[in-house]
């Protein structure tokens, strides 16, 4: 039994452990930031509504039923005189009146109105949905930065500890110097200062490291810690095409869909509408006028309504919404436009980038090179300590923005894919 409950136990363990060390992508990173977002819930949310709305549009077609009632008094009533005929009597209507009626409307034809006022709540919930997904890419975007600022962080961070354990394993050779008098002690004192001054970056980019992933595990809902890495992204990037696959060109498209089911709906206001109704009641006097008694009472029939005349108001506001999708075609141009310019801006800056990392790889190998024959020198005691840091920097510096530039390069690929929406 404890043998199983250790096994259990080693088992949780290692299994923890393997979570603990794998890399964490991008995509991962969108993908749980989009599961962990208030606003992802909304869209069932949005569904929900528009089910409703759809209901109610289809209990148009429902009769409708109405109580009505009324008691009134009136001044004068029908009379009519025929007292000299014989063998005629005709009782006289009495002034106060009481009637209580059921009244039933039945919608057998509304011209198309319910069917395109459908059209256009779904066209509506189509717009609510992409602003949700407008929303969503403004997110990915700011992962797309938090994740990019903890790979720098993190390749900087590695590249500094690195250079710290050559100062400290070169400070141990000038100490052994020191004690033998070839060296001078105030060698190994630089050495000490610039390891303090390396241990000072450290400590600002890890506090900068672990800000940014605690950014990060409040966004994503992951557990980012000191000992999660972060993968560079390996994007590929197609110039050749240009297709605007953008939230918000996407959002106009469907603004013009609304504007053409709300045409749609203005064109249905003229169109000729057929009822049934029905009533039924009880009062005094019923439908003949002339009965001085409490009487019950009904009526069915047909209703034929057709606006065929509405001074162009509907022809107008037609104009209207065409003008306004209109409107919306010169925003969808201007946006092409402008999509198109920030691309070759883009470009450029991958193709900027590109041609430095060539750069860094032979100024890294040159670097290497001299500051290995520094490290000679400075055992031999023909430099100083401060000429050597000089060298090792400059090589540091070397690996650093080599490192920079390729965080960077797809950082910008990234950047190129996200602004055509492909994300």
């Amino acid at each position: 039994m404890k043998r199983t409950i250790f096994t259990g136990i080693l088992i949780f363990g290692l299994a923890t452990i393997n979570i603990a060390q794998d890399t964490i992508t991008l995509e991962l990173c969108h993908e749980k930031a989009i599961e962990n977002y208030p606003l992802t819930r909304q869209d069932s949310l949005l569904s929900v509504s528009n089910e409703l709305k759809i209901k109610n549009l289809n209990k148009n077609y429902l009769p409708q039923l109405m109580v009505n009632g009324q008691i009134h008094y009136q001044s004068d009533v029908i009379s009519i005189q025929f007292e000299n005929l014989p063998g005629i009597n005709i009782p006289k209507v009495e002034k106060d009146w009481y009637k209580i009626t059921l009244d039933a409307n039945q919608v057998i034809y509304d011209g198309g109105m319910t069917a395109k006022q459908k059209e256009l709540e779904n066209t509506k919930l189509a717009i609510d949905r992409q602003n949700v997904e407008l929303e969503l890419y403004k997110l990915k975007e700011r992962i797309n930065n938090i994740y990019f600022s903890i790979l720098l962080f993190q390749e900087n961070n590695k590249t500094l500890l690195l250079l710290k354990k050559n100062l400290k394993a070169k400070l141990k050779d000038v100490n052994s110097g020191v004690e033998n008098g070839l060296v001078l002690a105030s060698n190994a004192d630089i050495l000490k200062a610039e390891i303090i001054k390396l241990e000072q970056n450290i400590i600002e980019i890890e506090i900068g490291l672990n800000t940014s992933k605690n950014i990060m595990n409040e966004y994503t809902g992951l557990a980012l810690n000191e000992s999660t890495s972060l993968s560079l992204p390996e994007t590929e990037i197609n110039t050749s095409i240009f297709e605007n696959n953008r939230p918000e060109y996407e959002l106009m498209s469907l603004q013009q869909n609304q504007l053409d089911a709300m045409k749609n709906v203005t064109g249905r206001k003229l169109a000729p509408r057929l009822s049934a109704f029905g009533q039924a009641g009880y009062g005094r006097p019923g439908y003949d006028m002339l009965k001085n008694e409490f009487v019950d009472f009904y009526m069915i029939g047909a209703r034929l309504n057709w606006n065929i005349w509405d001074w162009n108001l509907s022809k107008k506001e037609k104009e209207v919404l065409d003008i306004q999708s209109e409107m919306i075609n010169t925003q969808k141009e201007t946006f092409d436009k402008n999509l198109k310019v920030d691309l070759q801006n883009k470009l450029a800056e991958i193709r900027k980038v590109e041609e430095l990392i060539k750069r860094d790889k032979e100024i890294i190998v040159l670097r290497e090179r001299i500051s290995k024959a520094s490290s000679s020198q400075l055992d031999n005691g023909v430099i100083t300590s401060t000429e050597y840091l000089t060298e090792i920097n400059a090589e540091a510096g070397a690996k650093l923005n080599m490192t920079t530039h390729k965080i960077q390069l797809e950082k910008a690929k990234i950047d190129y894919r996200a602004s055509l929406g492909d994300f």
